[in-house]
């Protein structure tokens, strides 16, 4: 039988409102969004394109160049391209390589790379070419840098992307990621980083060993990065829009200056800590105008 609306029988259950999420919770699930999103358009972009202006207009184009094995420098410029750099290493490899694929559309200008060396060691990598209007959202890629582990950990990398992931898998000395819009991706070490990324993310998805300086600045996004072994000697991180998590190895102590929030007074610092600059392990500013710092140690 049917009870009537108002019958006594008929008990309201207030729902149950979803956990907060924390911190880092918050920062895991906004990098994880940046990545797929990214991905997700550098990996279907190809078969959208050919659905969208026929199969026989769109072309991928394979190829692999060596590089230099004197070199000291890289610098890699994608331009307009959305594409996936990655710099990983070889301990097979007996000289350095660029291994690269891209989708041109017929009737537009061919796109490929342009690889130029300099009198000092250093070598540059450019994407050339451009489409038309109508069809710039299918210019996509993947470009692979591989390089023997003795000449990466004395090679310095600059990447300049407008749109894209980089990935970092290799030892470096000195690693410079600057993007407009996506993720850069660390892992492996270095003995210096600096990523600028306006709209997007900096994560290293496990411990990464940063020797002397790291700095990060992201404008709309998320930085989550763990440190292992020893600390860099000084950390510098910065969101405008977004949440910084910090993860530092051992006992410290460390010199710490974090504000968050709106008043600037919620960061959650989590780590022995120390006034003076000479006792420290690190010096630390991490800042979030308009989301959460947290600093943690780390095993």
């Amino acid at each position: 039988m049917n009870h009537p609306v108002d019958s006594p029988d008929l008990v309201a259950v207030p729902a149950t409102p979803p956990p907060a999420l924390s911190p880092g919770t918050r920062t895991a699930l906004r990098a994880a969004v940046v990545i797929v999103a990214v991905l997700l358009l550098l990996g279907g972009i190809g078969g959208l394109a050919a659905a969208a202006v026929g199969v026989g207009n769109i072309r991928v184009v394979a190829d692999t160049q060596p590089l230099p094995a004197t070199m000291r420098s890289l610098t890699l410029d994608t331009t307009a391209a959305p594409m996936a750099v990655r710099i990983k290493p070889d301990p097979d490899a007996r000289e350095p390589r660029v291994e690269v694929r891209l989708v041109n559309g017929r009737g537009a200008e061919e796109r490929s790379l342009d690889i130029t060396s300099g009198p000092d060691a250093d070598t540059r990598i450019t994407v050339r070419g451009s489409a038309p209007d109508w069809m710039k959202w299918a210019r996509a890629g993947e470009l692979t840098v591989v390089v023997p582990p003795q000449l990466g950990r004395r090679l310095t990398v600059t990447t300049e992307q407008e749109l894209g992931v980089l990935e970092v898998d290799a030892d470096l000395d000195r690693l410079v990621a600057r993007s407009s819009s996506g993720a850069v991706i660390l892992r492996g070490s270095a003995r210096s980083v600096q990523a600028e990324v306006r709209h997007g993310a900096v994560i290293a998805d496990a411990p990464i060993l940063v020797r002397e300086a790291f700095s990060a600045n992201v404008t709309e996004g998320d930085i989550s990065v763990d440190f292992r072994g020893v600390a860099p000697r000084t950390v510098e991180v910065s969101s405008s829009d977004g949440d910084v998590t910090l993860g530092l190895p051992g006992d410290g102590p460390y010199l710490v200056s974090a504000t968050s929030g709106p008043d600037y007074d919620a960061a959650v610092v989590r780590v022995p800590q120390t006034t003076n600059r000479d006792e420290a392990e690190s010096v630390v500013m991490a800042r979030a105008s308009g989301g959460d710092v947290v600093i943690d140690g780390v095993d």
